[in-house]
Order: C-alpha cells, then structure tokens, then sequence
C-alpha cells in the first residue's frame, strides 16, 4: 500500500533577495524533517501523525518562522497561530495568539480531539492547554537574536514584513497515508512588526489550512489576508469537486490571490495522489515525495 504515500512540506514563502545564495541550512532542515515524516508514513503512521510530527518538528528548528524562532509583533512578542485538520471526517483544531505554549500544533490537535471546539485564542487557549497537560514555557522560549533585529529593522523602516521577504517563514506539512487518507497542518508567527491580535489565514479552516479526503489536503503561507479573503482551501475543495485538475485549480486560486493583491504559495496533495506546490512569490522553501518515492527539496524555481 506504500505507493499510495505522498508528503510535502514548506517553511514559508517570500521574495528572498537575489543574492541570498543556496541556503544550505534550510535545505538540509527540510530534508531532514521530510525524511523523519516520511519514516513514519512508512511505518503505517495516519497522515494526520505524519503532519503533526513533521510541524512541530518545524515549529523546533529556528530557520523557519513558528515555534522557536517565529516573528515578533510591534511590541515585540511572539504570537502563534496553528491548525490542523483530518481528512477522514473533517475534523479540526485551530489556535491563534498563543505565546506560552511549546508546540501550537500540538495544542491545535488537542482542541480537535479533546475539546468539543475547534478554534481557541489567546489565554483561553494557553489555559485548555495548561488544563490538558501540554508542555508550557515562557515567551522568551520563542525569541531570537535575528527575530528581535528583524523586529527592530521594521521599526525603522515602518514596515510589515512577510515571511521570507525577512529569510525565514510559515510552516507547513500535508500527506496522504498509506490507506489513501489526507491530512493537513500548518503553524506560524505571522507577520514581523504586525498589529497586536492580528490573525492570519494559517488558524483559519478553509483558508490556510484544509483536509477533505474527498478532495483535497493543503496549507498555505504567505500574505494571510488575501488567503483569507479568497477563501482559497474552501475555493480549491469547490474546484476541484467541479472537475478541475490539481494543478490548474491551485494556478486559478493563486490567481484569485493576486487579485486581492497578496503573495505566496501553497503545498496540497489530492485524493489521486497528485501534487502541487505553486507560488507567485521568489521563492517557497519545500521538500516533497511524489509518486516516484524520491525526496526532493527546493526554495526558489530550481
């Protein structure tokens, strides 16, 4: 039943200046986290445990903006948003703003399967997961050196900053198991210099993050709003339920992004077994097993 795995992974999208160079670092992070994933798919693991493991991985390693290492508000504080969702049943848990608990994505998998909800905030939030026994830290847990001079260089600059326009970026995670399910889950910082409260797309279901077994799996990075206004993960379920091939659906909705003048991309695996990793920015750090079994890492075009 192996030939029926897919996985795909991103850290985020953005424009990466020109002279980045290969980042190394990122790409031997993504491999490692695919391969660790991919592991599990073939150990029998549900795509919902494949997602779940390789994002907090992602949400561990401080190259990509969630968990250690996410962004900083204005005021300096880490605020984290996360989903995830099981394509068997629609099931799905969601928090946002949550700064006091280690892994957001485990939070959001405990609200699915633990709470009778599906979206929590803030402290109410941080307290399920304190109530549910999840690891709890301090904010400061999140924060580093290049974050908080990031943070500094949008001050001056009065600027909000998406994802990799700073190097770095939004997590993410979709597989279809061996039993042919999917499974989707995506965790973040947001955006540097943001507003205070503000939420993006990844912790909204039906935006950044959806899982229909039906249709489709997938997460999305990058300018949350326009996601969220293009009800792109819902739009891309109605797409592809209408006969639109993968591929195209994800082009048109990229489109329909653009038109509310965002920027990004998407990693999403459908029923079939296709997948598709689009983006109408520079660059999108992903690692991907297709049908061929052959773990395959990228950031910019290559």
């Amino acid at each position: 039943m192996s030939e029926k795995i897919r996985l795909a992974i991103h850290g985020g999208a953005g424009d990466l200046h020109p002279a980045a160079g290969p980042q190394p670092e990122q790409r031997a992070a993504l491999q490692r986290i695919a391969e660790a994933s991919l592991m599990r798919l073939h150990a029998g693991a549900s795509a919902l445990d494949a997602v779940e493991h390789a994002v907090v991985l992602l949400e561990e390693c401080p190259l990509f903006n969630a968990g250690v290492g996410a962004v900083l508000n204005r005021d300096g504080q880490p605020e984290l948003d996360a989903a995830i969702m099981d394509g068997r049943n629609r099931a799905c848990g969601a928090v946002a703003g949550v700064s006091r608990i280690k892994s957001p994505v485990k939070l959001a998998r405990a609200v699915m399967e633990r709470s009778p909800h599906v979206m929590f905030m803030g402290l109410g939030a941080e307290a399920l997961g304190r109530e549910l026994g999840l690891a709890q830290v301090t904010p400061d847990h999140f924060i580093t050196e290049e974050r908080f001079h990031q943070l500094k260089e949008a001050h001056e600059k009065g600027v909000i900053v998406l994802d990799h326009d700073a190097a770095f970026g939004t997590v993410g995670a979709v597989a279809r198991d061996a039993s042919g399910h999917l499974a989707a889950a995506t965790s973040t910082g947001g955006l540097t210099n943001k507003h205070p409260g503000r939420i993006g797309d990844t912790a909204v279901i039906g935006a950044g993050t959806f899982a229909d077994d039906r249709s489709v799996a997938l997460s999305c990075t990058g300018t949350g709003e326009s996601f969220i206004r293009a009800g792109f993960g819902f739009a891309l379920h109605a797409r592809l339920g209408a006969g639109v091939k993968l591929a195209d659906a994800c082009a048109e909705g990229l489109q329909e992004i653009k038109h509310y003048n965002g920027r990004g991309g998407c990693i999403a695996v459908d029923r079939e077994g296709n997948l598709a990793l689009p983006f109408n920015s520079r660059a999108m750090y992903r690692a991907w097993v297709a049908a061929d079994g052959k773990l395959r890492v990228a950031i910019g075009a290559d």
